[in-house]
């Protein structure tokens, strides 16, 4: 490229649909791009995730500057098997590669490079995020090995003009007769312009029914409660992994937004066994589980006061209730929780098990549709979707 800097990052399909001597020839291929291309800090840095059911990020974009030490990490990537899920992959590359507002190297283009073998488990997903790639600058080519792709799909990954951004090609083995055209046309890439910032869409049955991510449309400050003293350790991690999940699926660093919890210490301490993603700062999550709460309208009253006044974010809040509460603590409760209302706090409500009183919880929310109920603590993430859904479409 003549010195020409670019920021770029391969995205390499590791599903089940693929062979592992096909997986090779992909990395080969990489390696043989990374060739061709002036690495260095100041010229043409390069990154690579891979992906099936999870993405796996195997370096960082600009992690290391020397080519012979990528393309041993290439060489080194590991195969996966799995699904396809190439819009999670894509929302990677938007939210952690060239994430907007901070880690993108300005005035360079923007590269991804897409390498996948077949139509994605959830195409809608896949364009959505697709078009959201796009419209943060970033180009895309993409590469469609075999006769299982979707053209479509591949057209909407490509930027345009698509044939310029999207090769097809019958088989692994043609991968290296593409290596000096795709990489030429990497060159004459401008740098990256990102569209003036739009509403994020929500696909509703990605939402709802898989695993897709979703912005809320305002920035949010989100507080999850739950009475710890009452469900014990047990229950206690399954809403841990609740918030876990949920926070890796909303997109808080695009959307200015943050999750915290509200509850006491009991039983909350020993959470070393949940598995914790990357979409939040888990540090964060375990120092707000402080305090000790003798009721639930105590704890209702501290939910209150964690919210910032001044704070310009949609406050709301995920309410677990878990059994039904008497007269006098009720009224407790709703006397705190319609304060929390006047101040702004959208309640939404979740009900656990059977002893929960179903009129008292839709007393609680802020609106009739914003009630959840689950038979038991283990099964609450069937819930994550519709409670998604929630929080992403408030105004």
């Amino acid at each position: 490229c003549g010195n020409k800097p670019a920021d770029i990052e391969f995205v390499l399909d590791s599903s089940g649909s693929i062979l592992f001597k096909d997986f090779r020839k992909q990395l080969q291929f990489t390696e043989n791009l990374v060739d061709l291309f002036d690495i260095g800090s100041n010229k043409t840095r390069v990154g690579m995730v891979s992906f099936s059911t999870d993405v796996i990020p195997e370096f960082r974009l600009g992690e290391n500057d020397n080519k012979e030490d990528i393309k041993k990490k290439i060489a080194g990537v590991k195969y996966q098997g799995g699904r396809t899920n190439t819009g999670d992959a894509l929302h990677y590359v938007r939210t952690r590669t060239f994430p907007v507002g901070g880690g993108r190297r300005p005035n360079v283009p923007h590269i991804t490079i897409v390498l996948t073998d077949g139509m994605s488990q959830n195409s809608s997903y896949t364009e959505q995020e697709a078009a959201a790639v796009h419209g943060q600058g970033i180009t895309v080519f993409v590469i469609g090995i075999g006769n299982q792709v979707d053209e479509k799909e591949l057209a909407a990954i490509a930027s345009t003009p698509t044939d310029n951004f999207m090769f097809k090609i019958d088989n692994f083995d043609a991968l290296q007769s593409i290596k000096d055209r795709l990489a030429v046309r990497t060159c004459k890439v401008p740098p990256a312009t990102p569209a003036p910032p739009t509403p994020p869409t929500v696909n509703e049955d990605a939402v709802l029914y898989g695993n897709a991510h979703c912005g809320p449309k305002i920035p949010v400050d989100l507080k999850i409660v739950f009475d710890t003293s009452a469900i014990g350790l047990d229950n206690s991690k399954f809403i841990m992994r609740f918030i876990a999940d949920v926070s890796d699926r909303l997109d808080l660093q695009q959307s200015q937004s943050e999750v915290g919890t509200v509850t006491n210490d009991c039983a909350t301490k020993s959470l070393a066994d949940v598995s914790f993603g990357s979409g939040h700062d888990r540090e964060k999550l375990e120092q707000s589980l402080v305090g000790t709460s003798p009721s639930f309208s105590w704890m209702m009253r501290k939910l209150r006061l964690s919210f910032d006044q001044q704070e310009q974010r949609k406050k709301v809040a995920v309410v677990f209730l878990g059994e039904t509460l008497d007269g006098a603590e009720f009224r407790k409760v709703l006397r705190e929780t319609g304060r929390a209302k006047f101040m702004g706090i959208q309640i939404l409500v979740v009900g656990v098990g059977t002893r929960v009183n179903s009129r008292q919880a839709s007393f609680l929310a802020t609106q009739a549709n914003q009630v959840f109920f689950a038979l038991s603590y283990d099964i609450i993430d069937e819930l994550e979707g519709p409670l998604l859904l929630q929080i992403c479409t408030l105004n």
